[in-house]
C-alpha cells in the first residue's frame, strides 16, 4: 500500500468562527475536500478527517477541533497513529505577513507570530513540514487577535476563494513532487510584499478595530480561540 499523506487545514470550530480570516486554512480543506469528492465526516484525532486520493496519492485531510493554539495535538495523533514523516505532512493556515491575494509554499520555517503553527512546531519537535501560507495582509494597525477572528467581509469574498483555490493547486503540485513548480508559480514576489506597506486594499473591508479585552466563546473543555499576538482569547 502507498504511503499516507497528512493536509491539515488550522482554524477554529463552530459556527461562531466560520467565514472568519483565522480560518482560511480551515476552509482550504474544503476546496481539497469538495475537488476531490471527499467526504469530511469521522470525527477522530481531536478532529474533522476525510480520507481520499488526490494526484494519485492517498491523503488524510484533518481540520483540527482543538481550537488554533492547540492544533499541533491533533496533528501528532494523526501522524503517530498511522506513522507519518515530517516530510509528508502539509499544513494551511493564515498569514497576515503575506499580502491578501497571495500566498506562499515553504518546506522549513519558523512559527512566526501564529499560534497554530508554533503548536505544531513544539509537538512535532522540527521545523521542516511543508506549509502553504495564504495571504491575509497588510496587518492592521489595530489589535490582531480582533482582526484575524473577524467574519471576511464581502469585499474581500472573491479575492479569498481565489485564493483558496491557488492553495489548493499548490498542495497538489506538492503532492505530485512538482513543489519547485509551486514555489516558482506562488512565491514570486508582488510590488505589495513590502514590509512596511500598511497601506488598505480596495479589494477587502477595513478590520474592525475593537479596545480592551476580546471575548471569544470557550468549549466544554475550557479551550478557548486564540489570536496570534497576546494572551488567549
Amino acid at each position: 500500500m502507498d504511503s499516507l499523506w497528512l493536509i491539515v487545514g488550522l482554524g477554529n470550530p463552530g459556527r461562531r468562527y466560520n467565514k472568519t480570516w483565522h480560518n482560511l486554512g480551515r476552509m482550504g480543506i474544503d476546496v481539497l475536500a469538495k475537488r476531490h469528492r471527499i467526504a469530511l465526516r469521522r470525527r477522530r484525532f481531536g478532529g474533522i478527517t476525510g480520507e481520499g486520493r488526490i494526484a494519485d496519492q492517498r491523503v488524510l485531510l484533518l481540520q483540527p477541533d482543538t481550537y488554533m493554539n492547540r492544533s499541533g495535538e491533533s496533528l501528532i495523533r494523526a501522524m503517530s497513529f498511522y506513522k507519518i514523516p515530517n516530510e509528508r505532512i502539509i499544513v494551511l493556515y493564515d498569514d497576515y505577513d503575506i499580502p491578501l491575494s497571495r500566498i506562499r509554499i515553504r518546506e522549513t520555517g519558523s512559527a512566526g507570530t501564529h499560534n497554530g503553527m508554533k503548536s505544531i512546531i513544539d509537538h512535532l519537535k522540527d521545523h521542516r513540514f511543508w506549509r502553504v501560507r495564504i495571504g491575509i495582509g497588510p496587518r492592521p494597525a489595530g489589535d490582531t487577535v480582533t482582526f484575524v477572528l473577524d467574519k471576511i467581509g464581502r469585499n474581500a469574498e472573491r479575492i479569498v476563494a481565489e485564493s483558496l483555490e491557488d492553495a489548493a493547486d499548490a498542495t497538489e503540485l506538492i503532492l505530485r513532487g512538482e513543489h519547485q513548480v509551486a514555489q516558482e508559480r506562488f512565491n514570486k514576489k508582488s510590488p505589495q510584499d513590502d514590509g512596511d506597506n500598511r497601506e488598505k486594499t480596495d479589494d477587502r473591508d477595513s478590520p474592525k478595530v475593537m479596545t480592551g479585552t476580546v471575548q471569544c466563546s470557550a468549549d466544554a473543555s475550557g479551550q478557548s480561540a486564540e489570536g496570534d499576538e497576546g494572551e488567549p482569547c
